[in-house]
């Protein structure tokens, strides 16, 4: 199994079905709620955020409640932050959420919009939000478009939402599409190409690397 492109375990629970990816001490979770299905309050040591793809589910963050829609807020619940959700829509809903362990927040409880911005080094529109521990970025990669060689002090998790895009870390290379990701551990050289004829549409989360 690759480090930098980790298989999935698929989970059920009640009327959600999760596909968890293991990425050295951090989860990243795919969720797909059914209609009336619902998460219970509750808490862990991990703090987690996580941003609704498609439909519109409510979430509760240590008591305050609100509706995330797709691609335009984010959640965090630091640690030990109680919080829930429910789908009081007809239809499904599909979303992620990160969770680990950090020493940068423990009672963070917040819902962010994301912003407008643009790409610091190839100009692509973007959106982000940023949270106490960590930054979220939509970005949209034109056709025959690349991401330039990065490499950081954080980690970073890729999520492609539509089209696929060809991923480079560490000089392993793999296409990744919707439903897969991508990890890059800190100080490991990343980049991607979009080879498609179509714009596509990723979702980067970055966390500062923690001993």
């Amino acid at each position: 199994m690759s480090k930098f492109f980790p298989s999935h375990q698929n989970i059920k629970v009640s009327n959600i079905d999760i596909v968890a990816f293991q990425c050295q001490d951090i989860v990243f979770q795919f969720a797909c709620i059914a209609p009336g299905a619902y998460l219970p309050v509750h808490q862990h040591p991990e703090s987690q955020m996580g941003m609704v793809i498609s439909g519109n589910l409510e979430m509760n963050v240590n008591g305050k409640k609100e509706i995330l829609k797709p691609l335009q807020q984010v959640y965090s619940a630091g640690s030990e932050v109680p919080h829930g959700s429910v789908n009081y829509s007809d239809e499904s809903i599909f979303c992620f959420d990160v969770k680990g362990l950090t020493n940068l927040s423990t009672d963070e409880a917040v819902f962010i919009d994301l912003k407008p911005t643009s790409d610091q080094i190839t100009n692509f529109p973007s959106h982000i939000a940023v949270g106490s521990w960590f930054t979220t970025i939509i970005t949209q990669i034109p056709p025959g478009e690349k991401t330039s060689n990065q490499q950081s002090d954080s980690e970073e998790i890729g999520v492609i939402i539509d089209g696929k895009m060809m991923v480079n870390i560490g000089g392993e290379q793999q296409e990744i599409k919707r439903g897969e990701i991508y990890y890059a551990p800190a100080d490991v050289i990343h980049s991607g190409y979009n080879s498609a004829s179509e714009t596509v549409t990723l979702i980067k989360i970055v966390l500062p690397h923690h001993s």
